[in-house]
């Protein structure tokens, strides 16, 4: 099993000041979309002034099949390999790209169109470690790839729903599937992966339906995304409105093949992104489509476009293969030393919004099991029963002695809707928050939760339970 290993995000230090000169300097260069202030459950959209930066994410044109590849510093990751029909367009392009190994190669499921590439690959380059779905398949195509692997004395792990897979800057949370497989199809098996590099987030669905979406949105994990890669080649049995609203990508990405004989995409799918706002790509029409980000930015680049991308290796230089660490299972994964990749500003607290509508919802201070094993089994709930957003920000938690055990960081809580802190670590969304702890903080019985607005009045206590 791969390890969990969890980032800790703390919000950083007001700097009005700071952020008025990155204001003034980024309107002097006419780029003022570079610059993000990032507000926790909101996607911004992609720059209009291209972004370098050292995270790229290659959605290849692949005709049918699924295909991509992430390059970030020394790190690569590929995400399925086309169908067996471009296994060599596939291992070209990783060459033009300068790649020389592959740290982490992710089998989303074991169709053919997403794995028939897999042999091409796994003979082109050195592989470190493969994630697979673990879907049992009986087909020669999948029963190839394992021998292929077994042969190769590859790590290999089974993907499983709370994983977060730390490679140098990059966090990747696995989405789905849960241990233990309640969908009915292989598609709905499909490996869901939330890969995050800085405040830059692009959610990968695999062949997943409506049924997993379903069962993600109950979850509550994390979500939200700028990017979106659309499952099932933008087929009407997945991407639904519901799923789509929360996710709230700007982008979206469709890996589908020209004159293919599934109709893909479906116009229902279409109807719901263009309902949605969201800019779509494909790769039908926009060749390969390159996502570039700095840990605050990104942009948007395509084969077809007014600056049409060409494969070649990132002006940012990768550190050879053979200068690498030898590393002999997946589980010794770097811990990059840098949390920040860009400056991230917390806003000064303004009022906004009714705070008196926001109450505490629900309190659970008794952990099941071993509090000390269980940190997020510890949650305050709250929830704006208002008609307008309410930002929270600087506001407190304190238990009933007084003592501040949290500080809320740049949150709007929208009316109508909840949001639940936790005791431990996780990944900020639209309906989560954490304390980043590594002990309990409330006490099982006796204990009251006290709500405070950035001014220090009390808003709401609850005795949790």
């Amino acid at each position: 099993m791969l390890p969990r290993l969890v980032r800790r995000k703390e919000p950083g230090p007001a700097a009005p000041a700071a952020l008025l000169v990155l204001l003034a300097f980024a309107l002097a260069i006419g780029c003022l979309g570079n610059l993000h202030i990032p507000v926790l459950g909101s996607a911004h959209p992609p720059s209009d002034c291209p972004v370098d930066g050292n995270f790229r994410v290659y959605f290849l044109d692949a005709g049918q099949g699924d295909s991509a590849v992430i390059l970030s510093g020394n790190t690569t990751v590929m995400i399925d390999a086309g169908d067996a029909e471009h296994g060599d367009v596939v291992v070209a392009d990783l060459r033009a790209l300068g790649v020389r190994r592959i740290d982490l190669l992710v089998a989303t499921h074991p169709h053919a169109d997403h794995i028939g590439g897999m042999e091409d690959v796994l003979a082109a380059f050195p592989v470190e470690a493969v994630l697979d779905a673990g879907i049992p398949h009986t087909s020669p195509l999948y029963e190839n790839f394992l021998d292929e692997i077994d042969d190769r004395g590859i790590a290999y792990s089974v993907a499983e729903r709370g994983e977060t897979i730390r490679l140098e800057n990059l966090q990747i949370l696995v989405l789905s599937p849960p241990a233990e497989r309640a969908a009915d199809t292989v598609n709905d098996n499909s490996i869901v992966l939330r890969i995050s590099y800085g405040t830059t987030d692009i959610l990968f669905a695999g062949d997943a339906g409506m049924a997993t979406e379903a069962e993600l949105l109950r979850t509550g994990s994390a979500l939200d995304a700028e990017v979106l890669k659309v499952a099932h080649h933008g087929s009407s049995d997945a991407t639904s409105a519901s799923f789509l609203s929360r996710v709230n990508p700007a982008v979206a990405v469709i890996s589908v093949g020209s004159g293919n004989d599934y109709g893909h995409p479906h116009d229902e799918t279409l109807g719901v992104l263009d309902r949605a706002g969201v800019t779509v790509y494909r790769t039908d029409r926009d060749g390969t489509i390159l996502v570039v980000s700095d840990g605050s930015s990104y942009s948007v680049q395509t084969s077809t476009g007014d600056l049409p991308l060409t494969l070649a290796p990132p002006t940012i230089a990768r550190t050879p293969a053979q200068t690498r660490t030898p590393r002999t299972t997946a589980t010794t994964a770097a811990v990059a030393p840098a949390e920040t990749l860009a400056p991230v500003f917390t806003l000064p607290s303004i009022p906004l919004g009714n705070g008196s509508a926001v109450f505490i919802a629900g309190a659970q201070f008794n952990a099941v099991g071993d509090d000390r094993l269980n940190l997020n089994g510890e949650w305050i709930a709250l929830e704006n029963f208002g008609n307008d957003g309410v930002l929270l920000a600087g506001w407190t938690l304190a238990d009933e002695s007084g003592e501040t055990l949290y500080i809320f960081p740049l949150y709007i809580l929208d009316p109508g809707t909840k949001v639940t802190i936790y005791t431990g670590h996780g990944d900020y969304n639209n309906t989560s928050l954490f304390m980043n702890k590594d002990a309990p903080v409330w006490r099982n019985s006796g204990d009251t939760a006290i709500l405070k607005d950035a001014g220090g009045t009390v808003i709401d206590r609850h005795p949790g339970s």
